[in-house]
């Protein structure tokens, strides 16, 4: 989803779009050697910013998808080390919340980098967003999936980013 109401509502503009598609594009080309291919709709719509959390409306989710919002730039609540990008998976109901059915990705153009939208979409790949991690176990998981990250690029197929093939969004 590009997000609408990025850049006080006038959202994307066609430089930031291009560069999304750029990322998406390296990222197409880098899984393909581990077997992996994408398929990408998208659309418009705008997350809700408020006091101090993004939230997305319902209607712009897609249930057995990864859901991927691009937006220039990440709240605080998403990004807190300014990386350009943050991925989720579900989160059983709890006393606090009715829980969260959705996989998720967060990228915001201007602190991304090239190497972010792979990133992101390695933690979905491995598994890691069907876990709560702790933070050594997100650390640990940030280091291996790089290191798997550039065994790709360099032309080695990456068995471990197919062990989401059994996901509901992976068929």
């Amino acid at each position: 989803m590009f997000d609408q109401g990025a850049h006080n509502g006038r959202g994307l503009a066609e430089a930031e779009r291009a560069k999304f598609r750029d990322f998406q594009e390296k990222a197409r080309r880098q899984y393909a050697i581990s077997g992996i291919q994408f398929d990408v709709r998208v659309l418009e719509g705008a997350y809700l910013r408020k006091q101090g959390y993004s939230e997305i409306p319902e209607k712009f989710l897609s249930r057995g998808a990864i859901n991927l919002f691009v937006t220039n730039t990440l709240g605080y609540d998403i990004d807190r080390d300014r990386t350009g990008g943050c991925s989720m998976g579900p989160r059983p109901p709890s006393r606090r919340s009715g829980g969260d059915p959705f996989y998720k990705t967060f990228l915001g153009l201007e602190d991304a980098h090239d190497t972010t939208l792979p990133h992101e979409y390695a933690h979905h790949f491995t598994l890691d967003t069907q876990k709560r991690p702790t933070a050594a176990g997100n650390l640990w998981a940030d280091l291996r999936n790089d290191y798997w990250l550039w065994l790709q690029r360099h032309g080695v197929s990456i068995s471990e980013f197919r062990a989401c093939a059994n996901s509901e969004w992976a068929r």
